[in-house]
């Protein structure tokens, strides 16, 4: 039963994500662009699951954690519909307001190690979003 609850963890991540980038592609057809690509969704996916198993994350943490990363990952991707009307600059703060909640509810359930090796993986994908959007 251990097992299955972070292959059932994994699977909704992966489903969940599959999910948004359905729906990001029928954004992109409105508008071009996007904050995570295809390519960095995949790299999430499993970074997740294996970061969360080499910081030693068991169950409800476990958990816990995928659904705070879900959460903020979904809203951030949806930050760029056209629908939502913000310019290039009230994206990149709501982007940042996000990553900054999303660090601090993180911080609240790892201990400081963990924390610094999240911050420390989840710092290079926020780098390649940064460069992409010319965002400095």
């Amino acid at each position: 039963m251990k097992f299955l609850t972070p292959f059932l963890l994994f699977l909704f991540l992966s489903i969940g994500l599959s999910n948004v980038s359905y729906a990001q592609s029928n954004d992109e057809k409105q508008q071009a662009g996007s904050l995570f690509e295809s390519t960095e969704k995949d790299s999430m996916q499993i970074w997740f699951y294996n970061r969360a198993t080499a910081m030693g994350l068991k169950d409800e943490k476990r958990e816990e954690y995928y659904n705070i990363i879900l959460y903020h990952t979904f809203k951030m991707t949806r930050l760029e519909n056209k629908e939502k009307g913000y310019t290039q600059q009230e994206v990149r703060a709501k982007f940042e307001a996000l990553v900054k909640k999303q660090h601090s509810e993180i911080k609240a359930i790892l201990d400081k190690k963990q924390y610094a090796y999240y911050l420390d993986i989840y710092n290079k994908i926020l780098k390649s979003v940064y460069e992409r959007k010319g965002w400095k």
